[in-house]
């Protein structure tokens, strides 16, 4: 990294860090993730860190693993906006929906970015789950457990060494979950409309666009994270199948990255 990076990094730190203290774990604990040496053991990556961070959205400390991953989630959403995206800064979301959730981060930047009055977040991951629903204390913000999927069941998961790249296994996988389908949870949920779907299922997306979309009907703006080519082609169809107009909103890649699906239909309201 650059210096001008680093003192921009140093300059982030200090704007988000709530105390001196905080400010000062942020700098150690980034030091210590970017470190090269052995592995960290289990009990390492599973160790989380608690922030006071300086979010009016989020007033309770938030809980980062610093070798899983997550101290990277907070710089890209929160220092490099990564959410922050010319095609949704118009928008007046009220009713959001976070699928792929992870441990907040995203959520709490919605919270602070848009008018939200509802929020729904659905991560499957046990340890991910847990410090989603720390993180989202206080806030209106209900949690889900399970994993999207094309129809309600089971499903298994490969973990990762990265919290926020556990996927949906192909194989026997390592631990069951369960599923839901968007139908489901749209219902469970009572939601009749979602002003903002945020998506984000490390490549699972394929399968679960291939199966029934009809609920696209009532999602007003679709935030999507792609991961190859042929999940791509699948969610494009199915938008665009349903009248949506589909953009690229980042990325280095034409096939994958964010991409922003709008719905011609007025929310309800």
């Amino acid at each position: 990294m650059s210096l001008a990076s680093t003192l921009a990094k140093l300059s982030f730190c200090r704007q988000i860090a709530r105390t001196p203290g905080t400010f000062l774990q942020l700098v150690l604990q980034t030091k210590a993730a970017g470190q090269r040496g052995p592995a960290p053991t289990s009990a390492q990556k599973a160790a989380a860190t608690q922030y006071r961070l300086a979010l009016p959205n989020a007033p309770l400390a938030t809980a980062l693993r610093t070798h899983a991953g997550d101290l990277s989630i907070l710089y890209e959403v929160f220092w490099q906006r990564s959410y922050d995206l010319p095609a949704l800064r118009n928008g007046q979301f009220r009713t959001v929906v976070d699928v792929g959730a992870n441990v907040g981060l995203a959520a709490l930047f919605f919270l602070q970015r848009f008018p939200v009055t509802r929020l729904i977040c659905v991560e499957p991951e046990a340890a991910n789950f847990q410090l989603l629903q720390a993180n989202l204390r206080g806030t209106p913000a209900v949690t889900v457990q399970a994993a999207l999927s094309p129809t309600d069941g089971t499903l298994r998961i490969d973990a990762s060494p990265q919290g926020y790249n556990a996927n949906i296994s192909t194989g026997a996988g390592t631990t069951e979950v369960a599923a839901i389908s968007m139908r489901t949870l749209l219902q469970t949920q009572q939601l009749t409309w979602v002003d903002l779907l945020k998506i984000d299922i490390e490549d699972y997306e394929q399968q679960v666009f291939a199966g029934p979309t009809d609920w696209l009907a009532q999602v007003g703006t679709l935030l999507i994270e792609i991961h190859s080519k042929a999940s791509q082609v699948a969610v494009r169809r199915a938008v665009l199948a349903q009248g949506f107009t589909w953009e690229q909103a980042a990325g280095r890649h034409p096939d994958t990255g964010l991409f922003v699906a709008r719905n011609p239909r007025l929310s309800p309201a």
